[in-house]
């Protein structure tokens, strides 16, 4: 039975709602462990998530469709791809953990008409606002779209890799495994911008300098950025890492500008960030580092970008020219929370997540949220999975 049929299975078997996959030979770091046996902790936990996932919406037909279809879309995602369809699955089912305190609905689409001055109706988008989540709250309505915490330049050079090793094996008969120092603290602006139209580049000269029998390679790309490459003609191989969260914040701090077109003018608006080691292998959680990047993130956002009066097109492709400004962006985010996924390693559910809630104290559409307003509806027996909250209402400067 191939990994896709399967997965077919599992989405028949969990939700009795069938799907079907076009490319039965496709796979991915995701479903493979559900084919395998003994089945290990990640895809234990997954399963158990669906399973919970299939409780929680038991009744409406129509949520248990959307969540089948993105185990449908993981299935059909190569490489990385997985990221943004497992990631939602992931939220959903932290946020549901806490459902006794809130309504919770899955896929809402807003129509723009009721959201004249929102960013995306300011940016030319028309008809409708797509957001994947909203927790409806006593008093408020919180609507969050969620995205996986992937390193742009991690699968930009991942794919590159995998050719060139591919490429030596097929054409060159040699097993290499390459690796490269010091991502974490590249400008993840300048990554996006540049490094994607120089893969071929990269490959053409990865794949002569395994021709050579190379161990090492420097490469400049034409922003500038140096990249070394180390090449092991074995089954082993060690980079040079070097890791801060506060120059990793520093290069991430123009993330955010990607998804203005999820945030609304009169509601509040979040964003939530996935984060799995099998799809970021940057952020892996030693000591409180992770702790330390989200939060120095997160204030940066709300409080450095809150400054700046530039053109958000000058950061980010989402915007026309001249119609946003970077502060217009970051005032109009009411929060972003950062949930660390730990179903690689973690055998209690109650220890699946560690999530860290940040709000901004800057945020202008409504009166900003606090820690007192929000954490009451996240206090029950999972509470402890929630390791940081802040509404940097003594750090906004």
């Amino acid at each position: 039975m191939t990994d896709i049929e399967n997965l077919e299975q599992i989405i028949s078997r969990t939700f009795g709602i069938q799907k079907s996959i076009r490319n039965k030979a496709n796979t991915n770091s995701c479903i493979s462990p559900l084919n395998r046996r003994p089945p290990n902790l990640f895809a234990k936990n997954f399963l158990a998530r669906l399973e919970r996932l299939n409780q929680k919406f038991k009744g409406d037909f129509s949520a248990l469709n959307d969540i089948a279809e993105r185990v449908k879309n993981i299935g059909e995602a190569k490489n990385s791809g997985w990221a943004g369809p497992y990631s939602e699955l992931v939220a959903l089912d932290f946020y549901s953990q806490f459902s006794e305190f809130f309504n919770l609905s899955y896929i809402n689409q807003l129509p723009i008409k009721n959201h004249p001055k929102s960013i995306p109706a300011r940016n030319g988008q028309k008809e409708v606002i797509d957001i994947d989540l909203c927790l409806h709250l006593r008093h408020d309505l919180i609507f969050t779209d969620v995205k996986s915490f992937n390193c742009i330049h991690q699968n930009i050079l991942d794919e590159v890799i995998e050719a060139v090793e591919e490429y030596s094996l097929i054409t060159l008969s040699k097993s290499v495994m390459i690796g490269v120092d010091n991502l974490s603290s590249l400008d993840y602006t300048e990554v996006k911008q540049n490094l994607g139209y120089e893969k071929r580049k990269i490959y053409r000269a990865l794949a002569a300098a395994v021709s050579k029998n190379q161990r090492l390679l420097m490469y400049q790309s034409q922003s500038g950025i140096i990249f070394t490459f180390r090449i092991e003609y074995s089954d082993t191989i060690s980079t040079v890492r070097e890791y801060s969260p506060f120059a990793m914040a520093e290069a991430y701090k123009y993330k955010f500008l990607d998804y203005g077109s999820k945030l609304l003018d009169n509601e509040y608006s979040v964003i939530t960030m996935v984060r799995n080691p099998y799809f970021n292998e940057e952020t892996v959680d030693f000591g409180d580092f992770n702790n330390m990047f989200y939060r120095s993130l997160a204030r940066r956002t709300f409080i450095e970008l809150n400054r700046m009066k530039d053109d958000a097109a000058l950061y980010s492709s989402s915007y026309a020219q001249g119609r946003i400004r970077v502060r217009d962006v970051a005032k109009n985010l009411a929060g972003i929370i950062f949930i660390d996924d730990e179903s690689p390693v973690k055998s209690d559910e109650n220890k699946l997540y560690s999530a860290y809630f940040y709000l901004n104290p800057n945020y202008a559409a409504k009166k900003p949220l606090t820690i007192r307003k929000l954490e009451k509806y996240f206090r029950n027996e999972r509470e402890s999975q929630i390791k940081d909250f802040d509404d940097f209402k003594w750090d906004n400067y």
